[in-house]
Formats: C-alpha cells, sequence, structure tokens
C-alpha cells in the first residue's frame, strides 16, 4: 500500500515539474514542439512511400533539373515556395554534418520537402577540401552520409553521390563501385555506375546559376536545347539578394523569372527531379 501511494506521489512530482518548466521556461514548449514535428515527419518517411514521385519523364520534351547543392535554409524559405507555386519540384544534395547548422536546412525542413515530392542526394558528409586525392578518406565520408540518411529513411537517395567541389580522382570510380552506388555527378556531366561498369549520362547540360548569371542567358539556352530533347541541369547554392562575396548567390526575382519562362512553355519542358531523371526511385 505505501509502495502505492510513493508511486502516485512520484508521478505528481514529475508532472508538476513538467508544467513548472513550460511555464518558466518558454523555450520548453518550442523544443518540444519541435521534436513532436520532427518524429511525425520521420515515421512518415519511414512507413510511407507517399513522397515518391512517381510522375513518369517525358523524352518528348527537354528536362530540367533544379539542383539545390549544400541544402541551404533559403532553398526552403525561398526557393520551396516558388517551385511550389509553379507545381515543380527540386533536388537537394545534401551535407549531413550540416543539417541543422547556422543557414542551412534542418531534419524537420528536409523531411518536409520529401514528403512534398522533392529529393536529396549524398553531398558527403564533411565537404571537406583538398579531399581530391585522398581517395580512401573521402570514400568513408560519402558512406558515413550514405549512413546518416539510410538512418534517417533516405535510403532510395543514398547511392546518389555529388563530388564536393564538383571533380572526381579517376581512382575513386571503381571504389565506389565495389560499395555499390548508382551515380555520380560531377560539375560538368553524370555518371552512372554499377558492378558491371560505368557510362556517361547524356546529353547533359550543365548551368551552374552564379550571382552574375542573367535571365536572360538561362531563357537562351532553354531554348537551343528544345531540339535536342536532352537535359539541363542547373546548379543553385543560396538563394539571396546580398552577394555572399563569391558569386554563389542567387536573387530570388531572377528564379522566379526563370521558373516562370518553363511553366510559360511546359510544351517543350519537363521539370523532373534528379532521381526522375535516372530512373532511380
Amino acid at each position: 500500500m505505501l509502495g502505492v501511494i510513493l508511486i502516485k506521489k512520484n508521478i505528481r512530482v514529475i508532472l508538476l515539474s513538467f508544467l513548472i518548466a513550460l511555464f518558466l521556461y518558454p523555450r520548453t514548449i518550442t523544443v518540444v514542439t519541435s521534436f513532436v514535428k520532427e518524429a511525425h515527419v520521420f515515421l512518415k518517411l519511414r512507413y510511407t512511400n507517399e513522397y515518391l514521385n512517381k510522375e513518369p519523364v517525358d523524352y518528348s520534351k527537354t528536362r530540367i533539373v533544379f539542383m539545390f547543392d549544400d541544402g541551404w535554409e533559403s532553398t526552403y524559405l525561398k526557393a520551396y515556395p516558388i517551385m511550389k507555386k509553379y507545381n515543380y519540384r527540386g533536388s537537394v544534395p545534401i551535407i549531413p554534418s550540416f543539417v541543422g547548422a547556422y543557414e542551412y536546412m534542418s531534419f524537420l525542413q528536409l523531411g518536409n520537402l520529401i514528403i512534398n515530392g522533392w529529393d536529396v542526394q549524398n553531398h558527403s558528409y564533411s565537404h571537406k577540401e583538398g579531399m581530391y586525392n585522398n581517395n580512401r578518406e573521402l570514400l568513408s565520408d560519402i558512406n558515413k552520409a550514405r549512413q546518416w540518411m539510410r538512418s534517417r529513411s533516405l535510403a532510395t537517395y543514398g547511392n546518389m553521390v555529388v563530388m564536393p567541389y564538383g571533380d572526381i580522382s579517376p581512382e575513386l570510380v571503381p571504389l565506389l563501385m565495389e560499395e555499390g552506388y548508382d551515380s555520380i555527378r560531377k560539375y560538368n556531366k553524370v555518371i552512372m555506375i554499377n558492378r558491371e561498369g560505368m557510362e556517361e549520362f547524356q546529353p547533359t547540360t550543365f548551368i551552374n546559376l552564379l550571382t552574375d548569371v542573367t535571365v536572360k542567358e538561362v531563357e537562351n539556352i532553354f531554348l537551343s536545347s528544345i531540339e535536342e530533347k536532352g537535359t539541363i541541369i542547373l546548379i543553385l547554392h543560396k538563394i539571396s539578394d546580398i552577394s555572399d562575396g563569391f558569386g554563389m548567390t542567387y536573387s530570388e526575382e531572377k528564379f522566379e523569372e526563370i521558373v516562370k519562362f518553363i511553366k510559360e512553355h511546359e510544351d517543350k519542358f519537363q521539370v523532373v527531379t534528379y532521381s526522375q531523371l535516372l530512373n532511380l526511385e
């Protein structure tokens, strides 16, 4: 009987302590709410396949892929609303060690994108500089990113490698092949790989949307691609009107002009995700 009384008393103390924490520390409410939201996204990613974009690729049109390298938060706050407005989806090569860091997307934001038809790629775990010739170390870093993605129900996308800083040592390709990766995106080409060999995915045009690239320049490339009916991959980083000093930002206004131009010419262009394009979903 005494034990039952003590248990009831302890439960009351715990509940009272929790309520006091909520009232005295408002941030506790934010933390709990964020945890619940992230748990919901995680469970939805784990137990449903609704987020996979199964729209077929139309090979009678020029395919256009929007890739937002690194997972900057501006992708979620600025690019995502614009893409959603025109019913388009993009792709985000993510760096797991940056997820949740200052100016980078949180897991909750990434999860919301994926649930709404976007996809993500393996952009290495740490995106360290000077790794071109350190093949084993870079392979380990890419494997670590893949494991991070698998543990968060993103295994579908972990085998699509986007090389940090855009290039790859020839010696790394067979190592990635042995590890079972599906594809490698460099700065100027996409390589499809499997245990039997590798081949270049083509024809593909890359447009790196640096700060000084005009909308007209992009539109002209789009129009010149119509007859070939190939693929155009647009690479973006941070969406911002404020320059980062490296030319890696692209203005929100210019970005929407490009998306709107595609929408106005949907009879000739199809916006697809990276995994759609490679038929890897």
